[in-house]
């Protein structure tokens, strides 16, 4: 989740989610985290791009990739959507096409015209919209103007109807030379990374869960593979896109120039700073890097941004973030160091620069049979940057417009503004914080274990945001085509590209008079969460078997901790506990299913329902099954079905329970 998106930004990002997989003659590029990072460590015949050439010469070929989805959902009562009930959510409801608006096509169009040099672009195209691109984005069709089933006449509007360009053209172009390898990219939807404190997306430790696809996701060559994949190297088969950013505009990306030194050059517009204001928001920065007999890397990093608030270029606002990383490998050990300093400017703050620090040690605990990693962080509050692997919780940026985050035409990020809970590896400015990830292998077994502990450098809010990661996409849906911030029956839920997250206040505050006026005082808070992962295979009736087991402990509270606390000193408990089992039935049928518990505990220091006068008590479950077929080569047909329930007890008009349809065709070509 890179989190917390403008919505136009967001959809702009996602209508070029499936650009990037584009190898003609081998269908869609399907390549691992470790293949993707040894090819960026590599030397190619035609340097580094978000592209791969296909080997051997061409004039001109087309590949690409077809998505149907759709989802029915079926409500047992009915729940609000807003905090005045004006909105609730229908009894039944049929959707067709992504939740997020991702086209339904994916057309790439490459050529070869020497054996040193390639070009490729991107058209985006047919979502179920009218198909109008506005000022914003094509808008749904209204109910009135829908066609009937018993008459679907000419003369009324068809749902996608209009076979819509999407985004323009996203272009590149490459050339190897005796001085090095060279690459272009312009336009269109981009996806890159400089590094973890500039410009990255959050990759975490693999622990994801593999029930409900990712609208990226490609179509395995065989039925299995994806669950093979995940259980063997910890992760699935994913393209380019993986880890990386959005990004539009003109990139310049060279490597094994002399000295073996590498450069990455950019200007234009993240997915933060995109949209459709007028006034001039530009980012811009890069990186320049010489890697030393192959175990060494340096580079120095940037990104900055500068925008305007009023239409004279008048009122700036941006950031500054430099930083310098060095990486070193040797066997089981290395480190990978990342220091710098960023600050934050607007017409209403003038802050100094702040530090930004992340280090990493890899080492093997007592055994080289437990590979480790310890991650130590410290990130200044005056250091914001919502490109990179931390999250804005410090400071209250402006924009440029008065709409609110969330809606259509806002400049304003959504952002919890407060204490998040997150997960291991993810970070915030304003927060220092020390994790230690492990794992180990008992036979088949393959265990993955993190330990994050965390605190507040100053108290700037009484806010703590976590999320519901058990039906945490059936949730979102709730909510369709806008990413709306304070909504559900008590006006606490905030909606993301595919997540949701929820406020609570914290009522344990000090007051004092001092001069005659009230001085409130807010406590540090102190974070923990502890992961563990098991992921297993056996031989069931001779066919492969597959379980994968996620739980997370986390904790919120004022006084510091060695692991998660798990007592009503705790501002905020929170577990979560998730269970898949895949089966191979046939050699084209894969069996999947689904089980999750969730439960969420707040003391009697934070918000209290006025129904009851308790804090939060709440359980959420969640049952599934479902299955993958292939239909054929480079086509795959996947169904899931899921129960879901919620119920906050002290709150109660916070609960839900239904069902839910998946269905998906993927086809690429």
């Amino acid at each position: 989740m890179d989190c917390f998106l403008k919505p136009k930004r967001i959809v702009w990002m996602s209508f070029a989610l499936a650009s990037l997989l584009c190898i003609p003659d081998k269908g869609i590029a399907q390549k691992s985290i470790q293949d993707y990072n040894e090819e960026l460590k590599s030397v190619s015949k035609v340097g580094v791009f978000p592209k791969n050439a296909p080997d051997g010469l061409y004039n001109f070929a087309v590949t690409g990739e077809y998505r149907f989805f759709g989802t029915y959902t079926q409500m047992d009562s009915a729940y609000s959507l807003d905090a005045g009930g004006n909105s609730v959510t229908k009894p039944r409801s049929l959707f067709i096409g992504d939740d997020s608006q991702l086209p339904n096509m994916t057309v790439n169009f490459s050529g070869r015209p020497a054996p040193n040099a390639f070009w490729n672009f991107d058209l985006y195209a047919f979502q179920f919209l009218e198909g109008t691109v506005n000022s914003s984005y094509g808008v749904q069709v209204t109910f009135n103007d829908r066609p009937t089933i018993y008459n679907p006449v000419i003369s009324t509007i068809k749902p996608g109807q209009t076979m819509g360009l999407l985004l323009g053209i996203s272009t590149n172009a490459g050339i190897s030379t005796d001085y090095g390898n060279f690459g272009v990219t312009l336009g269109g939807t981009q996806w890159l990374s400089i590094s973890d404190l500039t410009l990255a997306g959050f990759r975490g430790y693999n622990r994801f869960m593999l029930f409900e696809r990712n609208p990226w996701d490609p179509v395995a060559n065989n039925v299995d593979d994806r669950y093979e994949t995940f259980y063997s190297q910890g992760n699935i088969n994913q393209d380019t896109r993986w880890g990386e950013r959005a990004f539009n505009g003109f990139t310049l990306r060279a490597n094994n120039l002399p000295g073996d030194v590498e450069v990455l050059a950019m200007v234009g517009k993240t997915e933060l700073s995109g949209g459709f204001v007028q006034i001039p928001n530009t980012s811009y920065g890069g990186k320049i890097g010489k890697v030393w007999n192959g175990n060494l890397r340096t580079y120095i990093n940037t990104l900055n941004n500068r925008l305007y608030l009023d239409s004279m270029a008048q009122q700036e606002v941006g950031f500054h973030v430099v930083t310098g990383q060095i990486g070193y490998d040797y066997k089981s050990f290395g480190f990978d160091f990342e220091v710098g300093a960023g600050k934050y400017f607007s017409p209403f703050h003038d802050l100094d620069w702040g530090e930004a620090i992340n280090l990493k040690f890899r080492f093997p605990l007592i055994t080289d049979r437990i590979p480790s990693e310890l991650q130590v962080y410290q990130i200044s509050p005056n250091v914001v940057n919502n490109n990179a692997i931390y999250w804005n919780t410090a400071i209250t940026e402006a924009t440029a417009n008065d709409i609110p985050a969330g809606s259509i035409g806002s400049s304003a990020v959504l952002q919890p503004f407060s204490s998040p809970i997150l997960p291991i590896g993810l970070m915030t400015n304003n927060r220092r914080g020390i994790n230690l990830n492990m794992e180990y292998k008992i036979g088949d077994l393959k265990l993955s274990l993190a330990n994050g502990i965390a605190e507040e450098m100053q108290a700037v809010s009484n806010l703590i945001t976590f999320g519901h990661p058990v039906n945490q996409l059936t949730r979102s849906r709730f909510w369709r085509w806008n990413f709306p911030a304070g909504v559900g029956p008590y006006g606490r839920q905030s909606v993301l590209f595919r997540d949701t997250y929820e406020t609570m206040e914290v009522r344990d505050v000090e007051r004092e008079v001092i001069d005659g006026e009230i001085v409130t005082t807010l406590p540090i808070k102190r974070f923990n969460v502890l992961e563990v992962q098991g992921r297993y295979k056996t031989k069931l009736f001779h066919r492969n078997l597959y379980a994968n087991l996620l739980n997370r402990y986390s904790s919120v509270q004022k006084d510091i901790s060695a692991i998660t606390v798990f007592d009503e000193t705790a501002y905020l408990r929170h577990y979560s506990n998730e269970l898949e089992i895949y089966y191979q039935i046939f050699q084209r049928l894969m069996l999947t299913t689904y089980l999750g518990y969730e439960r969420v505990l707040g003391n009697y220091d934070t918000e209290l329902a006025l129904e009851t006068g308790k804090p939060r008590n709440q359980e959420g479950r969640g049952f599934g099954f479902g299955c993958d077929i292939e239909l054929g080569k480079n086509a795959g047909l996947f169904l899931r079905h899921r129960f879901f329930e919620f119920e906050d007890r002290s709150f109660t008009a916070d609960k839900f329970s239904g069902q839910e349809t998946v269905v998906e065709i993927k086809v690429a070509f």
